[in-house]
């Protein structure tokens, strides 16, 4: 029989099976009855395949991103912008994955010559869309809580859709190569398009009903006023970088008095679990404000800045690589830090300053740029942008001056000299800098509002900085710990009396552990044996001694403290109202950080 006559039946056949049609399955089959198969005509059919699954998967992305960055409240102009900058690299990916699954598939025609690839093209294609619903389930889950009701239903129905139509793109693709390349005509389909809608259409309902199911994660609206009571004068400081065997061997060895005193009079100290894989801004918000990262918003260290949007894109999951590795060196994309404004939910000392009431919050996380609060904000990396010159340091500005005299003062006068003493001059100055003398500068501040204070929240990273800096041999590192927490353990006296409530929470941060500890004291609290809390308890504790009601977001205070009874109950705390003068800045801050070694 000759080749075109061949053709010709070939065609009839597959226009009989449904294949060929004047639908979108001609954009991928209506070359397959040419007589050729080329390496070029392989490459440009993958590119075909790149090209529509490819768009197809951008799309969902850009959705997916969008939802997630809250863009269709703030930017909906913006995603066609964002589906360009994501649309280059899924189509070539999804067409260096089609040439792998076809140079698998020959391999596998090589071994066993005699199969037809009928079945293999229909397990690549169920595999195809199991693996883009279970992406898109893993990665969006969280996510799609916090949208409304309707959104998450829709957007959960869409998620099979997208998997099914990606499946009929590739099992196209296939059918095409294998008409072209092996000379093979399917006399069936394997699966119906009836069967095909009905699988869609029965996936898409069990998924919107799960969706409907699913508890929300939205945060209601602000609560116009929230009733208080008198309460404690509260405080809480962090310390970052610390082992919890090293604090148990210094404090059992009666170096940390004030600590161990607390701990046995009227404290507790406790036991709580972290991922390993949070970042540092992650979980010291998590411990601030009592609220997960999906809810209180602070999942990274840093965002992204599309070129051609005006929003930095903050939540990006997978697409973390992308704009860092790729569009943030070429320029198609700008670095940005976390700033005070991307925190959705409201910390400690912000709820005990409504009123007026004054407060402190001196080197926190998801602080930068200092907002007004009545009281001080030292925004997070402070001892850097005073130094630099940035004015989103401190808040309120009239203190800037003060603040800056004090920072010059402690850099003329070395924090630590018996550490650094015998140590080579470059590295005893890079601790200095990155880590002793911030620290010091962050104490002095602690101490001098102690007295003036409702709320006091210190974070002390030294011995982090430290420890990431990979500078100093295990031994010496030991020793900056140790006089880190003896240091901390002399301001903790000083401050100790003017409050009525007490957190104290030491982290190992970057050094590893899935553990920290976490002293909590309000003089009456006590347990048999080291109790394990769940880290969101920390801000529970604070906000019940401080006199503010229980939210039912949060998880009730540690029970092996007797707490004031709550002056009502509430649905929410809501989300803080982020300063109109935060801004998109922090050029500077992006610096900081990266010295640090967080970036």
């Amino acid at each position: 029989m000759s080749e075109p006559r061949r053709l010709d039946e070939a065609r009839r056949e597959l226009v009989r099976l449904g294949y060929l049609s004047h639908r979108f399955e001609r954009f991928l089959l209506q070359d397959a009855l040419v007589a050729r198969g080329r390496s070029r005509d392989l490459v440009m059919l993958a590119a075909k395949v790149g090209v529509a699954a490819g768009a197809l998967l951008a799309a969902a992305n850009t959705l997916a991103l969008a939802l997630a960055n809250r863009l269709f409240e703030s930017a909906p102009a913006e995603l066609p912008v964002l589906f360009l900058h994501l649309a280059a690299p899924v189509v070539i990916a999804t067409a260096l994955g089609f040439l792998v699954v076809v140079i698998a598939l020959r391999a596998l025609l090589a071994a066993f010559p005699r199969r037809g690839l009928d079945f293999a093209r229909l397990g690549s294609a169920l595999g195809a869309a199991a693996a883009v619903f279970g992406a898109g389930v893993w990665l969006g889950w969280d996510f799609l809580r916090e949208l409304p009701r309707a959104e998450r239903v829709a957007a959960a129905a869409l998620l099979p859709v997208v998997a099914g139509g990606v499946a009929k793109l590739l099992a196209d693709g296939l059918l095409a190569f294998e008409i072209r390349w092996i000379r093979h005509v399917p006399h069936q389909r394997l699966v119906s398009r009836r069967a095909m809608a009905i699988a869609l259409g029965a996936s898409a309902a069990v998924v919107a009903v799960a969706a409907l199911a699913a508890a929300p994660r939205g945060t209601p609206p602000r609560p116009v006023a929230l009733p208080v009571a008198a309460g404690e004068r509260v405080l809480l400081i962090g310390i970052d970088g610390v082992l919890p065997d090293e604090l148990d061997f210094l404090a059992g060895r009666g170096e940390l008095p004030a600590f161990a005193r607390l701990g046995s009079d009227g404290g507790v100290v406790a036991a709580y679990g972290r991922p390993a894989s949070s970042s540092p801004a992650e979980l010291w918000t998590t411990l601030a404000t009592g609220r997960a990262a999906a809810d209180h918003g602070v999942v990274a260290l840093d965002g992204f800045r599309p070129l051609g949007m005006a929003t930095t894109l903050t939540r990006i999951g997978p697409w973390r690589f992308h704009f860092a590795a790729v569009e943030a060196p070429l320029g198609l994309a700008e670095q940005r830090p976390l700033l005070a404004g991307r925190r959705r939910a409201p910390a400690v000392w912000e709820l005990v300053a409504r009123g007026g009431r004054p407060v402190a919050a001196i080197d926190w996380w998801g602080t930068y740029p200092a907002e007004p609060l009545p009281g001080l904000v030292v925004a997070h990396g402070a001892w850097g942008q005073l130094g630099a010159g940035d004015e989103g340091a401190v808040s309120p500005a009239a203190r800037r001056a003060e603040l800056v005299s004090l920072r010059s003062r402690l850099a003329r006068e070395p924090a630590s000299a018996a550490i650094l003493e015998t140590l080579p001059s470059a590295t005893s100055r890079l601790l200095e800098e990155r880590a002793l003398a911030p620290d010091a500068f962050y104490r002095a501040l602690a101490e001098r509002s102690a007295g003036e204070v409702r709320a006091l929240a210190l974070y002390l990273p030294g011995p982090d900085l430290a420890a990431a800096s990979a500078v100093l041999p295990a031994a010496r590192l030991a020793e900056l710990v140790r006089a880190e927490l003896v240091a901390a353990d002399r301001l903790l006296a000083e401050v100790a009396p003017a409050f009525g409530a007490i957190v104290i929470v030491v982290d190992p941060g970057r050094r590893g552990g899935g553990e920290g500890r976490a002293l909590l004291w309000n003089g009456e609290c006590e347990a048999a044996a080291r109790p394990q809390i769940d880290p969101r308890q920390v801000a529970s504790a604070l906000f019940r001694a401080a006199g503010l009601p229980q939210s039912r977001e949060l998880p009730p205070p540690p029970d092996f403290c007797r707490w004031p009874a709550p002056p009502g109950e509430v649905t929410t705390y809501g989300e803080r109202a982020a300063s109109a003068g935060a801004g998109e800045r922090g050029g500077d801050y992006l610096e900081t950080l990266r010295s640090l070694g967080y970036l």
